[in-house]
């Protein structure tokens, strides 16, 4: 497997290399090791993508960053210090989650301003109430992910990539340091998956926010990301830069199925 990260030195350093790194670690559920292994390093202003076969543990994985998967042996670090029960509400401050399905509840009577505000009541703690900058991020979140006009609008009467991009407007509303992404374009249309996209490449371009999605999609992989890890029955079997990624073997022997890469109008697609 082709591995970029530097080694297992785990010293703190006032200003750590790593944002976010994973070192050893394997997850069992029970008496199944579903990840087994692994180590990944993610640098500030990274935008990791990670792709591979359902079943593969791809949002296990994802969970490591934040502690909602815990580590069975190796350790997962973020900013210099390990990620543990005791740390990870103070790390959940600073990584933002974005699920498959939208954790919005439709049912709730909120407005999709005010779901977006809620974004910001983790920092504020349980006795602020969110001021006039707290507005101006969540109004800014909101024109970030082309949602402003719709900030009014009653979140139940939302279609699901417009729930979906109000998740990702929350998220954002949380001023996070690195936002997880899990499939985020899993279930909509063509029109809402390339919303989606366009949001996130404008949290790149706007806030330069460390990104690691979760992704069937490698169009996006090949036209967004900078880094890509393959993830297949629990092992990394390759990370690297995107553009040494693109290859019709390595992929096919990733998904099982003959995969080609095309150059369409300067943009690199893969065809089934």
């Amino acid at each position: 497997m082709r591995n970029s990260s530097p080694g297992c030195n785990t010293a703190a350093a006032a200003r750590p290399r790593a944002l976010a790194r994973l070192i050893g670690v394997d997850v069992r559920f029970g008496p199944r090791r579903v990840l087994r292994d692994i180590t990944l390093e993610v640098a500030p202003g990274d935008f990791w993508t990670l792709i591979g076969p359902n079943g593969a543990g791809k949002s296990t994985l994802l969970g490591l960053f934040n502690g909602l998967t815990p580590c069975s042996t190796g350790r997962a670090e973020y900013a210099g210090l390990p990620v543990t029960p005791k740390t990870a509400p103070a790390v959940r401050l600073k990584i933002a989650h974005v699920f498959q399905t939208s954790d919005l509840d439709p049912k709730m009577p909120l407005s999709v301003f005010e779901s977006v505000l809620g974004g910001t009541y983790g920092r504020l703690g349980l006795f602020r109430r969110p001021g006039p900058r707290e507005k101006d991020l969540a109004m800014h979140a909101l024109e970030t992910v082309g949602l402003a006009d719709l900030a009014g609008r009653p979140i139940g009467h939302l279609s699901g990539g417009e729930r979906q991009r109000t998740a990702l407007a929350r998220a954002l509303a949380q001023e996070p340091e690195l936002i997880l992404l899990d499939e985020p374009t899993a279930a909509l249309d063509w029109q809402a998956q390339r919303d989606i996209l366009n949001a996130v490449a404008a949290l790149r371009r706007d806030f330069a926010l460390t990104v690691f999605m979760v992704t069937h999609d490698l169009n996006a992989v090949f036209n967004l990301a900078r880094k890509v890890a393959m993830l297949r029955e629990g092992r990394l079997i390759w990370q690297g830069d995107v553009k040494d990624a693109m290859q019709p073997e390595l992929l096919s022997s990733l998904y099982g199925v003959p995969i080609a890469i095309a150059d369409c109008n300067g943009r690199k697609a893969a065809l089934f």
